[in-house]
């Protein structure tokens, strides 16, 4: 009973905040913090992470429906089309977008050439913005690296 008492007496006191329309939120991310290492304790032991920043010249509004793709590709062989070794892609209203690859470095060949680089795509599937040039991966188990985006044409 004694119990009772007390879970009422608190939920009678806990009203009146309730009432007045106090919420509790997480702390947006500054963009100063936006471009931190990730948490690599999600990452499996042994993998590699590489993250930062899709940007076009300027802050740009996408058009709804516009989708990121991020890919690390094998660029070894310069007059033959690269080998995709891995694909993200996300949806996103605007550039400068984050974004992170994680991947087991026992697909890469030391004896490779390897690039990170970047399209956005309109909704209707139309290319809108590429990478400038392809970046090539930095070697390092947690890197950060923003990739640079054009107009396509």
């Amino acid at each position: 009973m004694k119990r009772l008492v007390t879970v009422l007496l608190a939920a009678l006191l806990a009203t009146p905040a309730l009432a007045q329309g106090i919420t509790i939120t997480r702390p947006t991310p500054s963009p100063a913090s936006a471009a931190t290492l990730p948490n690599l304790s999600e990452v499996p032991a042994g993998w590699r992470v590489v993250s930062g920043r899709v940007r076009a010249p300027r802050d740009i509004r996408l058009p709804t429906g516009s989708t990121v793709t991020v890919s690390l590709e094998d660029v070894t062989l310069v007059n033959r089309p690269a080998t995709i070794l891995l694909k993200a892609s996300f949806s996103t209203p605007r550039l400068s977008a984050p974004y992170q690859l994680q991947f087991n470095p026992v697909r890469l060949n030391p004896r490779r050439v390897y690039a990170v680089t970047a399209n956005v795509y309109g909704p209707d599937g139309r290319l809108l913005y590429r990478s400038g040039a392809a970046q090539e991966l930095p070697q390092g188990r947690n890197v950060v690296m923003d990739l640079r985006v054009v107009p396509a044409r």
